[in-house]
């Protein structure tokens, strides 16, 4: 629990901000906390609202198996939740179950499997006419409870079971072990540069998919969701908003050019602080290299940032960040290996 919370300490340094550095809504008055209130996401993607209402504005989704900390209850079937990266939303009571500490532990140390295919389903049966258990998305993760030929059978958060195709799906601990993203800050450069292409491979594979206000997963994403989520993918933890997301890793100089950019680093458009108003950073892209970007704008595409190119993106960089290599160091970027949220070691 102590490393659950100290992962969620990571969003401190940028408390009051939403998607794209929108201020964020007050917290309701007096509202009871329970600072024991734990949970696991049980739908292939949750829905995180500002408000408890369906026609509220969505501010961002876990995916399966996401541990969450429970902060309150309404008197219908509204609860508000806290994600691993510090976002407090609301959820209806059907996309969570809640767990106690043992739970969760005991969940941690179990053989669990990560999708690895951008879309599957878990069956009721181990064969591919079986009827749908739950959809299931790229990241989702659940508890292995044996095997069925080709098929592994499993346990969702919420203790229904099902089978999914071993091919769409992967050893938790083994694919942790094989982000080859996640890389120690004097790595040689072969390994920099091979941590750099697996960011930009996997962005690549988004190429497409819809912007979604607050999405985080390939059925949509908005263009911090979008970061976020490729990131994740390769073991990295970022915060939620690009206004968060600009002020960890390793700052990298954007006032006179591209220059000083790497492929993979990320980088941040927005206004530019004046005399009468501050900076405000609102869109993040992933940079490709000789100029070009990869981002969520409208949909997932790639862009130039060099005037006259026939893609170009007209929009300024104003910050720029290198997450590869600044994990685990106080910088606001934590492993998935490290970060005691899947794992009790």
């Amino acid at each position: 629990m102590k490393r659950f919370l100290t992962c969620l300490l990571c969003a401190v340094m940028a408390l009051g901000c939403t998607k794209e550095g929108t201020p964020q809504a007050p917290e309701a008055p007096a509202e009871p906390v329970d600072e024991n209130g734990l949970a696991f996401a049980a739908l292939s993607v949750i829905n995180m609202r500002e408000k408890p209402d369906y026609a509220a504005e969505l501010g961002t989704q876990a995916l399966m198996g996401t541990p969450l900390k429970v902060h309150y209850r309404d008197d219908s079937y509204w609860v508000k939740i806290e994600t691993p990266d510090g976002y407090k939303a609301w959820v209806n009571d059907m996309a969570i179950v809640p767990v106690d500490q043992a739970t969760l532990d005991a969940w941690k140390a179990s053989k669990r499997v990560i999708v690895t295919n951008y879309y599957t389903f878990f069956l009721d049966a181990p064969r591919p006419d079986a009827g749908h258990v739950s959809d299931a998305v790229w990241g989702d993760i659940v508890e292995v409870t044996g095997t069925s030929g080709k098929y592994i059978k499993v346990r969702l958060p919420d203790g229904r079971e099902g089978f999914v195709p071993a091919a769409d799906v992967t050893d938790l601990r083994q694919w942790v072990a094989s982000r080859k993203a996640v890389i120690p800050a004097d790595a040689p450069k072969a390994e920099v540069e091979q941590a750099r292409r697996k960011i930009i491979e996997t962005a690549k594979t988004f190429l497409g998919v819809p912007y979604l206000w607050a999405g985080t997963s390939i059925k949509g994403v908005d263009c911090s969701g979008f970061s976020k989520t490729v990131y994740f993918l390769n073991g990295y933890m970022l915060l939620r908003n690009a206004s968060q997301q600009y002020k960890t890793g390793e700052p990298v100089d954007v006032s006179q050019g591209l220059d000083n950019l790497q492929p993979a680093d990320l980088v941040f458009f927005g206004r530019e602080a004046t005399e009468d108003k501050p900076e405000r950073i609102s869109h993040v892209a992933i940079y490709l290299g000789d100029g070009k970007i990869i981002h969520s704008s409208m949909l997932v595409r790639i862009n130039s940032l060099i005037e006259g190119e026939p893609d170009y993106y007209s929009r300024k960089p104003i910050r720029a960040c290198r997450i590869i290599g600044n994990q685990d160091c106080g910088k606001g970027v934590v492993s998935i290996a490290k970060s005691g949220v899947y794992f009790n070691d």
